[in-house]
């Protein structure tokens, strides 16, 4: 009877190393991007939520999820019309929980923008300072719930001006001026903080905030517990079977 405990005991235990090693190996990073840092009152301004870095499998990801924050003594309260998918996403506002969920046919295996959020300052606000963020981001290939930080950047209300910053790589240099949640720039201010993956943020701010629910890996191990002992009990009769007929 020990022995047969001992080979179910093993064999969860190869199980659990298993998945624990292919949840851990899938990863993906967020980019936040907008056109400037300073917005005048009283006027609209977009922001790109993008995709980069995807080890996320042979396929990619094919879904996205997250919950946007900001501030509302600032901006003007988004709804369902302010949230557009892009590249053939389909993006989803829900205005009750602020959570988007982007849904796409086909998957995504290189850098591509996902979604857009059109934003509006209020009136009689200049000088003021709002923070934008994309919270407990999940990002899925139809088989795994992968996460990965969360992503903000900050408006200043006044007079546009030109505080804006070019995305770069090793191989191009977007036209179009950005602000680059993962620009490599060391000298950027103090607010920037780097991850243990080398990628920095810009304006990236702890905050935590217990009426927003997090959806992830985590919540599936309980059901991936229960499958790993119904799969260790179906193997442990295979192998009795399989010692049966040798014997």
């Amino acid at each position: 009877m020990k022995k047969k405990f001992l080979k179910i005991v093993i064999i969860m235990i190869m199980l659990v190393i298993t998945y624990s090693t292919i949840v851990n190996a899938l990863s993906f990073t967020a980019i936040m991007e907008t056109n400037t840092t300073t917005i005048p009152e009283a006027t609209e301004f977009t922001v790109t939520i993008k995709v980069s870095n995807l080890d996320a499998g042979p396929n990619g990801i094919n879904g996205l999820s997250g919950y946007i924050k900001y501030n509302k003594d600032v901006f003007e309260t988004i709804n369902e019309s302010s949230v557009e998918g892009i590249n053939g996403w389909n993006a989803q506002y829900a205005s009750d929980s602020s959570k988007v969920t982007c849904t796409k046919t086909t998957f995504v295996k290189t850098e591509e923008s996902v979604f857009n959020v059109t934003f509006k300052t209020k009136t009689a606000i200049t000088g003021k300072e709002g923070l934008i963020q994309f919270n407990n981001i999940i990002g899925t290939n139809s088989d795994t719930d992968i996460s990965t930080s969360d992503i903000s950047t900050k408006i200043m209300v006044g007079t546009a001006s030109g505080n804006t910053a070019n995305k770069t790589g090793n191989t191009k240099t977007n036209t179009i001026p950005v602000i680059n949640t993962t620009t490599n720039n060391t000298t950027n201010n103090a607010n920037n903080k780097t991850n243990n993956t080398g990628i920095s943020f810009v304006n990236q701010t702890n905050t935590t905030d217990d009426d927003i629910p997090y959806t992830g890996v985590e919540d599936s191990l309980p059901f991936l517990m229960v499958g790993i002992v119904i799969l260790a009990i179906v193997f442990y009769i295979k192998i009795e079977r399989i010692n049966k007929e040798l014997k």
